[in-house]
């Protein structure tokens, strides 16, 4: 049923983006896939933008209906005036090929983060590339037999799958849920583990999980961590067909570009290796599709093919901004480089397309200071060159601060390789083609992307955010650029010599010994499978180019097949970590799957609240909070640093970190996980964190009348820290169970 009636609330928000773009689009035909995919941005977009316009403004909360009516009638009123002529939807032969090969490769992109699908993912593309590359027979055979094949994995893996099949970061997704409700319900006026204070985050791809979660009644976690994934797997997917085909002379090209973008990864030193399906953040995921979206029709606007392109472009830079802050970043800058290499070029881009550009920077860089902006922003990321490398690699702080540096740059550069190699391919062709828009917005956001993450230092390496986004754009305008140009036919033995070169290079990553013993040449010796293939790769093109620079000959086919190589390895490595970790990912399920999810006890509790008290109550509770003694709260109150200073091995705080209470129960809470505010830890919280470990064991007038004071109606004890079982006169006891009470607080006390 969930998925029927999540269904129903995504249906009209495709329908009202797909006519929105063909009122938008200056020509006589769009094909069918760019209209849905590009429509599927713009209706995520419209209807979250309209939707937060009525929850802000306390209207009610109808706003993506509205969204969808609008939409509706302004494209009959045009239709029917015929003020201008509208695109007409062009299908085409190859629209059942194309929606296969999206659909195949969007399940394999997924399949990396949801271990289960990747083998099925992997057969369906096998399956549609068989379809693409030839119609002989034995090849639709073939395929048939690879699609029979993937359905019977997919039964087998779906029916092993664990009970709790999402990327698994436990402080993170019930903050997120929280968070995605609090935003359909409240907006950003009310911050739900911090009543009374603004919501100041990359909020926007959650407010319409919000939005669908609140409209269609899912269970808790459904449209997060199954349904949205789902979605916007296949919408980039889609967004990155459309984008490649604009400039791709043939289908099996569009197909293998999309499947490199998608699929390309890196050796595994962050996370899973760094590519586009990393749903440890899914707002990273989820934020791409905007970005590519974006750039997407910026160059509609570049070429005189789009009506309101000023707005309309720094729309989407805005909502790229408030879906990540990282991706924003990267937008603007490329954007800027684009101004400014155009500004010193002989090809102009024009009077209005300087004004769309430079609108749009502004756009985002208002909508980060005035929407996202916070303290604990500005206090968790440092100005320190490379030293983000110790945080991935632990026993590399013992080295000297020069090395960690260097092996910061290569990790880089590693982590870079394929759109390096991409704009080095182009530059070559330059003296013949020269550099477009396509082109400098590649290296414009490449280069952001990599001198932001070699130079700040975040925790857990979240500096690498801006690699990740920057890459995945610059390697898609990098192919897109380069896919029409012919270059000399490649046998038969050269393409299995290059595939197996590929396919080494990633092998190699992991046949250099790890060796832990801390010594520094241990160390030393580990770090080189982080880049060891893509630094052999850069130097065969450095060769080329110095050669090529010396004799005046073109090598571009030389070139062109390092690329390929680069992007074999790349793909290889999205198969090998995928192999590496999937036995460990369903032991983890198994071992630690219970934990994630709420237990009866917290379901009827939240339950109970949910049906017993006002939508807009605030609620306080000590849920998350160990039992505490006196001296011990000291810590909780102090800066969170270990992850951020190298000097400090061992936390040196512990503030509550689980948001599970919130995700279940629609509330706004007066003090929640506290590490996951971006406030700062300031005195107000160190005042709710006192009263609400305070109240719980021994409750006073003082602290009441704070809580009532801030509109507090309730407070949920964990009885886990306390021994108490009446809190009169100043609470009385409304609901019990074994593990919780909840108490309605005496206002006339």
């Amino acid at each position: 049923m969930d998925y029927l009636q999540v269904g129903l609330v995504i249906a009209p928000q495709l329908l009202s983006g797909c006519l929105i773009y063909l009122l938008l689009l200056k020509q006589d035909e769009v094909e069918a896939v760019e209209l849905l995919s590009i429509g599927g941005v713009l209706g995520i977009v419209s209807s979250t933008i309209v939707d937060q316009i009525f929850v802000n403004l306390k209207l009610p909360r109808i706003g993506w209906i509205v969204a969808v009516i609008l939409a509706v009638v302004a494209f009959l009123q045009i239709k029917r005036s015929k003020k201008f002529n509208l695109p007409k939807v062009g299908w085409g032969s190859d629209f059942r090929k194309s929606v296969f090969a999206i659909l195949a490769i969007a399940a394999m992109a997924l399949g990396t983060e949801w271990f289960w699908l990747f083998p099925s993912g992997v057969l369906f593309v096998i399956s549609s590339s068989l379809l693409i590359a030839t119609p002989k027979k034995y090849s639709k055979i073939a395929s048939r037999v690879a699609i029979v094949s993937a359905v019977i994995a997919a039964i087998y893996m779906i029916a092993n799958r664990p009970k709790i099949w999402w990327f698994m970061y436990e402080h993170d997704f019930p903050f997120f849920q929280a968070l995605s409700r609090s935003l359909a319900d409240w907006g950003l006026r009310d911050y739900v583990l911090l009543s009374g204070t603004n919501t100041r985050y990359h909020w926007f791809t959650y407010a319409w999980i919000g939005l669908v979660d609140r409209s269609s009644d899912a269970s808790v976690f459904f449209v997060l961590t199954k349904f949205a994934p789902a979605v916007f797997a296949v919408l980039i997917t889609a967004v990155a067909w459309s984008f490649v085909n604009r400039f791709s002379k043939s289908l099996l090209r569009t197909f293998f570009a999309t499947f490199t973008v998608m699929t390309a990864s890196t050796y595994p030193l962050w996370g899973y290796g760094s590519k586009i399906s990393f749903l440890a953040s899914p707002s990273q995921f989820f934020a791409t599709a905007i970005l590519f979206g974006a750039v997407y029709f910026l160059l509609l606007g570049l070429d005189q093919m789009l009506r309101f392109q000023v707005l309309i472009i720094s729309v989407l830079i805005a909502a790229t901004m408030l879906s990540k802050t990282m991706h924003g970043v990267v937008a603007i800058s490329a954007l800027a480089f684009l101004l400014v290499t155009q500004s010193v070029s002989k090809t102009k881009i024009g009077r209005k397309n300087f004004i769309t550009c430079s609108t749009a920077i502004f756009v985002g860089f208002a909508t980060y200071v005035l929407l996202v902006s916070n303290s604990e922003g500005e206090n968790v990321f440092q100005i320190r060159f490379g030293d983000f490398f110790w945080q991935l690699q632990g026993d590399a702080r013992m080295l000297p601060e020069k090395y960690v540096d260097f092996f910061g740059l290569l990790t880089i550069i590693s982590f870079s390789i394929l759109p390096i190699l991409l704009v080095i391919l182009k530059s070559l062709r330059f003296n013949r083609e020269g550099f477009g828009p396509v082109d400098f917005l590649s290296l414009g956001a490449l280069l952001s992307g990599m001198l932001l993450s070699v130079l700040i230092l975040s925790a857990y390496g979240e500096n690498l955010y801006f690699l990740q986004a920057a890459t995945s754009l610059s390697t898609l305008l990098g192919i897109a650029s380069l896919i029409n140009i012919t270059f000399k036919p490649i046998k038969t033995s050269m393409i299995v010599f290059i595939v197996l070169a590929g396919v080494s290079l990633c092998l190699l990553s992991f046949l250099i010994p790890s060796i832990n013993s801390g010594a520094q040449d241990a160390i030393m010796i580990r770090s080189l499978r982080v880049y060891s293939g893509a630094i052999l790769l850069l130097a065969i093109a450095s060769v080329l180019l110095m050669i090529s620079a010396i004799r005046h000959k073109s090598l571009t086919d030389l070139l062109s097949k390092v690329v390929i190589t680069s992007a074999v390895m790349s793909i290889s490595f999205s198969a090998s970590n995928w192999l590496n970790v999937v036995e460990r990912k369903h032991n983890e399920f198994k071992r630690d799957g219970h934990t994630y999810l709420a237990t009866s006890d917290l379901q009827g509790l939240s339950d109970w609240v949910n049906s017993n008290t006002g939508a807009s109550e605030i609620i306080a509770s000590n849920f998350g909070w160990p039992k505490l003694s006196s001296g011990e709260i000291e810590f909780f109150k102090a800066p969170c640093t270990a992850f951020r200073t190298k000097e400090v091995f061992t936390e040196t705080c512990r503030r509550t970190t689980s948001g599970l209470l919130v995700a279940y129960m629609h509330r706004r809470t007066w003090l929640q996980a506290t590490a996951l505010h971006y406030t700062g830890f300031t005195p107000e919280i160190e005042s709710r964190q006192d009263i609400t470990l305070g109240f719980a064991a021994t409750p006073n007038v003082t602290q009441l009348q704070k809580m009532v004071n801030d509109g507090v109606g309730w407070f949920v004890v964990d009885r886990s820290t306390t021994v108490r079982t009446s809190w009169e006169p100043f609470a009385s006891v409304e609901y019990a169970n074994d593990s919780f009470f909840a108490l309605r607080l005496n206002k006339d006390n």
